[in-house]
């Protein structure tokens, strides 16, 4: 149910896909909320690569690789169709790799974070996490009504970043690509979203530099109320004067919805363009 919005975060791209063999039919629009059925049980696999460079000058100081592939399971415990809330826990039930998970708003492994959220994505609640963390960033923007393919929406949050305590703010665009197929007889949004992450204050302020861009592409089911895929992209520029680090980072999900996993679980930073999405 959580998907992480930063460090990978969301997003561009270009296309529209279509899935055969499906007797569906097709609305005219969608309008994409999270929901969920109480005792739901839902496995989704993430991986992460991101390529991360270190300048002093002109010069390459380190040129290194970071990845971590993990599943996380989503349990939902309550809902209140009143309130329009979601309760459900998250714990990363596999993990390999070292990097922090904490660090893309994923609980490390064996780690239980109980979360509650509205059905349009806002967080109320996600462990003993502070709420100007990571963690309360919405996992993906959703509109406020039904919409049509062609028609745009946006989101704004801001957050306080773990380490420093710099403020950051989230400005991201979610653009309905197509109203698809999925798993037989479902349906499902194709949906890009794009935008960047920005220091409300001018960088002089705190003598940082900071530039990111996100781009990317998913699959929100209409019947299961999630996201059943996605690849997501970002590339980021920070430092202090000469000192500069480059980073480039892609990360694909995908539901277990399946005995096995339909596309080729990998992504390559380096690549900039997500070009189609898989058959379900």
């Amino acid at each position: 149910m959580k998907l992480s919005f930063l460090t990978i975060l969301i997003l561009m791209l270009s296309g529209c896909a279509s899935m055969g063999g499906s007797s569906a039919v097709m609305p005219k629009s969608v309008w994409p909320q999270f929901k969920g059925k109480k005792g739901d049980v839902v496995d989704t696999r993430y991986f992460s690569n991101a390529r991360i460079l270190s300048f002093e000058g002109l010069q390459i100081l380190k040129d290194r690789n970071e990845a971590v592939d993990f599943t996380v399971r989503s349990h939902v415990t309550d809902t209140n169709d009143t309130n329009k809330t979601i309760q459900f826990e998250v714990t990363t039930i596999h993990k390999d790799g070292v990097i922090p998970l904490h660090d893309m708003a994923f609980p490390e492994l064996r780690e239980e974070i109980p979360y509650v959220i509205r059905t349009n994505g806002e967080v109320l609640r996600a462990g003993r996490m502070p709420p100007q963390s990571l963690f309360y960033v919405p996992s993906l923007p959703l509109p406020e009504k039904p919409v049509e393919v062609g028609d745009t929406w946006s989101m704004e949050h801001t957050w306080l970043s773990a380490k420093e305590g710099v403020p950051l703010r989230l400005d991201v665009v979610g653009i309905l690509k197509g109203i698809v197929p999925c798993e037989k007889t479902h349906v499902c949004a194709d949906m890009e979203i794009t935008g960047n992450v920005v220091l409300p204050v001018a960088p002089d302020t705190i003598g940082a530099r900071f530039i990111s861009r996100m781009w990317g592409r998913l699959l929100f089911s209409m019947d299961r109320g999630d996201v059943i895929w996605s690849e997501m992209r970002s590339s980021e520029e920070s430092g202090v004067k000469e000192e500069i680090t480059k980073v480039t980072s892609c990360m694909v999900s995908e539901m277990k919805i399946a005995k096995d996993y339909k596309s080729k679980f990998s992504c390559d930073p380096t690549e900039q363009a997500v070009t189609s999405i898989p058959k379900f």
